[in-house]
């Protein structure tokens, strides 16, 4: 695909995504928080004291089993249909070593067929044991709010900062639940927002046997300060004379590209798109450089490409997966 048509379906999207947008303002500045912010350990602000109990709602699906599982959030957000964890899964009757590959969704998806229609058959096919998470504030999760991820990113500092905590933090105890009652390898995969958190739990987790991130964001702040994606965020925090140094001193915890992830980088994939619209190819290069350059495809599209590039990126993906378990094992 080349740059014209890459950035015309880009501008495509985002002119759809901003058709919604908060009716009021989501702006609120925690001055105590900013004083204590200083103190934070990262180690400390995204750890997991204690393994919640998964459970599983499942029905047969002729050689596999489909259904959903849900646990207690270990991070409170103050809204009760936010604090369940949750998702969907696809377990293979696989006896072998299981592989289970964790999908990260995008930011203010509203369902998960597009992430299916990349990944799930194929994944089938290998035997694998697939699950989806949801997000914070997103599908379910997101009854109080105007549309699905108003509230996970927003100019509401405190509550953002809140939220992907819990994302990350979440998902930590998906790995480790696994890796504790099902064995087997553990693979994480994250597309858009998915992967932006993704490798955030990949500074924190090291029971991460391969990390995919596609199509990710490295720092938050730039990319709602300085791409179309965050323009309502950012007049809002404008609006309220919050600037961004405020911002990028507020987020910086939330910068994956200010620590290193406790896997192997032999063990990472990044792929970007180079006419990427929504998360510039920029950030995403200053990530893969501060993690010492691990593979990385760099795919001739915009962010729009992970549909046009589906079976490319599947491929890909499910390649170095193998390749990564194959020499894992060796």
């Amino acid at each position: 695909m080349n740059k014209s048509l890459s950035v015309l379906f880009d501008k495509v999207g985002l002119h759809s995504l901003h058709r919604k947008k908060s009716l009021h303002t989501q702006f609120r500045n925690d001055t105590d928080f900013q004083a204590s912010k200083a103190n934070r350990n990262r180690a400390s602000f995204y750890k997991l004291i204690e393994i919640p109990n998964i459970l599983f709602e499942l029905a047969d699906q002729k050689d596999s089993l489909s259904g959903s599982f849900y646990y207690n959030s270990p991070i409170h957000s103050g809204d009760m249909n936010n604090d369940i964890a949750r998702g969907m899964c696809y377990l293979s009757q696989n006896d072998e070593e299981p592989v289970h590959a964790i999908i990260v969704h995008g930011w203010r998806s509203d369902s998960l067929n597009k992430f299916k229609s990349i990944f799930l058959k194929k994944m089938q096919n290998k035997g694998y044991n697939v699950y989806f998470p949801t997000l914070p504030y997103h599908f379910d999760r997101a009854s109080t709010s105007l549309y699905s991820g108003e509230y996970l990113i927003s100019a509401d500092v405190c509550r953002t900062i809140t939220a992907i905590k819990q994302a990350v933090v979440e998902i930590r105890a998906l790995i480790q639940w696994l890796k504790q009652n099902k064995g087997g390898k553990v693979i994480l995969i994250g597309i858009s927002l998915g992967g932006y958190i993704s490798n955030l739990v990949s500074l924190y987790e090291k029971e991460i046997d391969v990390l995919v991130s596609i199509m990710y964001a490295n720092n938050l702040s730039y990319e709602i300060w300085h791409t179309p994606i965050g323009k309502h965020i950012k007049q809002d925090l404008k609006k309220h004379s919050f600037t961004y140094e405020q911002l990028q001193e507020c987020w910086s915890i939330l910068r994956a590209d200010e620590g290193q992830p406790m896997i192997p980088k032999e063990k990472i994939l990044l792929i970007s798109g180079k006419y990427d619209q929504y998360v510039t190819e920029k950030d995403a290069k200053k990530l893969w450089s501060a993690w010492s350059k691990p593979q990385r495809l760099l795919y001739p599209c915009g962010h729009a490409g992970i549909i046009f590039h589906r079976k490319q990126i599947a491929k890909d993906t499910i390649d170095f997966i193998e390749a990564s378990i194959t020499n894992g094992s060796e």
